[in-house]
C-alpha cells in the first residue's frame, strides 16, 4: 500500500465497495486504474487528472490533501487563472508559458523533501529553454526568466530550486 492509497480507501464513504468507487469515478477513470490507486499499485507521480478524479467522486477527500498523500506539493485547492491580459498573448507565447509551468511544478520540492536534486531542474536545461525562448522571438520573457535564474541562483533557500551542472 501507499500512503496516497491509504488515504483514498479510509475517504471511500461507509456502506461503499469497490464497485460503487467504481461508478462514481467511470465518467473520469477506467476500472483497471481505480483498482491500482485502491490497491497501491499506481505511479509514483499521479496524473493531477486522476487525483481531481478521486477529489471530486469522494466525499470529504480533497485534492490538496490527495497531492500531499502523493507526496507531491499541496498548491492551491483552485485552478489557476491567469489575468484578462493573459489573452493579449501569442501562441507561442501561450506555448512558453505552459512550458515554464510545467517545469516549476516539476521542480517543486515535495512536503517531505525541502530540496530534492534528482527532480531539480538544472542550469543547463533552463538556459537551453531561454535560448529556445529567443529563437522564437520571446525575448522579453527569456530576460525575465534569465533574471529568475540568476536571482534564484544567488537566494539561498529559493523557491524553485537549480541545480548547478555548469
Amino acid at each position: 500500500m501507499s500512503a496516497l492509497s491509504d488515504y483514498l480507501n479510509a475517504h471511500i464513504p461507509e456502506g461503499w465497495s469497490k464497485p460503487d468507487v467504481i461508478r462514481a469515478l467511470s465518467n473520469h477513470l477506467d476500472r483497471t486504474t481505480v483498482y491500482r490507486y485502491l490497491a497501491g499499485n499506481h505511479s509514483r507521480n499521479p496524473p493531477e487528472y486522476v487525483l481531481h478524479a478521486f477529489a471530486t467522486a469522494l466525499p470529504n477527500c480533497t485534492i490538496t490533501e490527495l497531492r500531499q498523500a502523493a507526496g507531491a506539493a499541496t498548491g492551491e485547492p483552485e485552478p489557476w487563472t491567469p489575468p484578462l491580459e493573459a489573452n493579449r498573448l501569442t501562441h507561442a507565447q501561450r506555448a512558453a508559458l505552459d512550458t515554464l509551468i510545467h517545469t516549476i511544478v516539476a521542480t517543486q520540492p515535495t512536503p517531505a523533501t525541502p530540496h530534492n536534486p534528482a527532480t531539480s531542474t538544472t542550469t543547463a536545461e533552463v538556459r537551453a529553454y531561454i535560448t529556445q525562448l529567443r529563437a522564437t522571438g520571446q525575448d522579453e520573457l527569456a530576460d525575465r526568466l534569465e533574471t529568475s535564474l540568476d536571482t534564484n541562483r544567488n537566494a539561498p533557500g529559493s523557491s524553485i530550486p537549480l541545480v548547478d551542472s555548469d
